[in-house]
């Protein structure tokens, strides 16, 4: 609908940015969102513009001219058949809505106050937050061909996108902070019992650097990974999460995250660990036990004792799962028993927990 000139204070800084007012049909209703972060009003003054206020409403001024402008070409124009499609993508809207209820684009502004970006961050966010719940392409052609479906518009580069994506990657700690207190604030959390898995993901890069290191991904290829850890609460919303270099061990990451996200959120509840055989260590699993946490290992048949492999290997006790047409699709069986674990510590001293 409009530009405007938007002067801000926090923390005894003066900060400016160009918004633009539009009708929102959420609302129905003016929402603003932020068109071009200018940065520190001081910063501005050191870098030769006397005025950076009487500067940059002339600026607004000539959008607001080349806005009606257009406007004015479209109307005359509006008769000519577009080589655009008109169909557009509106399933996102869901989360449309969610994001709008957290209302943290303010946070975004302030976060990226300092990089002096010529473009909205929250805008490329939440652009590429609802074309991946529309379709989960690449990066590239989400914005070939995903973006320019979308039924709200997008005006930012490729480029653009790339250096959004490295902030938010250089700070994914204090944005998903963010959206964990505006989760838990909007919609509450359920902390009484929580849930912990690792995972990782590979690059297709030649060479290593120091996050990006080689090691098996869970795809057995030998590119370059990186480790995740998530925690989820009762009801499966995300609490927090951590990365970590790829080559090192998951065990004592795995027992390091849990402690760091569960004092960062003030979580006290029972974790429940999820993980692989890779993580399915006698210390771990004594820890677990100690924290009053729980755990769901899987274990390698190769690595039991002779008394569990011989259970195993009985084919007594097995129940089968069958199809709706009787077919058998897998075979199973259980059993409640008590084990022992112990480990040797780095100072040689043994301990076990049955």
């Amino acid at each position: 609908m409009a530009y405007f000139l938007k002067v801000a204070k926090q923390q005894n800084r003066t900060y400016l940015s160009i918004h633009e007012s539009f009708y929102s049909p959420d609302v129905k209703g003016t929402k603003h969102k932020c068109y071009r972060t200018l940065g520190n009003i001081n910063k501005l003054i050191e870098s030769g513009i006397e005025d950076p206020i009487a500067h940059f409403q002339k600026e607004v001024d000539e959008l607001n001219e080349k806005r009606r402008q257009e406007k004015q070409d479209a109307q005359i124009s509006q008769k000519l058949i577009s080589s655009v499609s008109p169909e557009r993508y509106l399933g996102y809207f869901p989360l449309c809505s969610i994001l709008n209820t957290m209302d943290v684009e303010d946070h975004f502004q302030y976060m990226q106050s300092e990089r002096n970006f010529r473009f909205d961050v929250y805008d490329v966010v939440c652009s590429l937050v609802f074309a991946r719940a529309v379709a989960p392409v690449s990066k590239h052609r989400t914005f070939m061909d995903m973006l320019p479906s979308l039924y709200k518009e997008s005006n930012f580069s490729y480029n653009q996108i790339l250096s959004a994506l490295e902030f938010i990657g250089s700070e994914y700690e204090k944005f998903v902070e963010i959206f964990t207190a505006a989760t838990k604030e909007n919609y509450g959390t359920d902390t009484s019992k929580t849930y912990f898995d690792c995972t990782n993901f590979y690059f297709e890069i030649d060479k290593e650097t120091d996050f990006k290191r080689e090691r098996p991904s869970k795809e057995n290829r030998r590119d370059p990974v990186v480790g995740l850890g998530l925690l989820l609460d009762a009801d499966m919303i995300p609490m927090g999460m951590q990365m970590y270099p790829g080559n090192g061990s998951e065990k004592p990451v795995l027992r390091n995250i849990i402690g760091d996200l569960k004092k960062r959120s003030s979580i006290s509840g029972r974790t429940i660990q999820i993980a692989d055989k890779g993580l399915n260590c006698s210390q771990n699993i004594i820890e677990v036990l100690n924290n009053g946490d729980g755990y769901i290992f899987s274990r390698s048949v190769k690595k039991l004792d002779d008394v569990e492999t011989t259970w195993v290997l009985l084919q007594e006790g097995f129940k089968d799962v069958k199809d709706s047409r009787g077919n058998l699709l897998y075979r199973y069986k259980s059993r409640v028993d008590d084990f022992e674990y112990e480990y040797t510590d780095n100072n040689g001293r043994r301990s076990g927990k049955k």
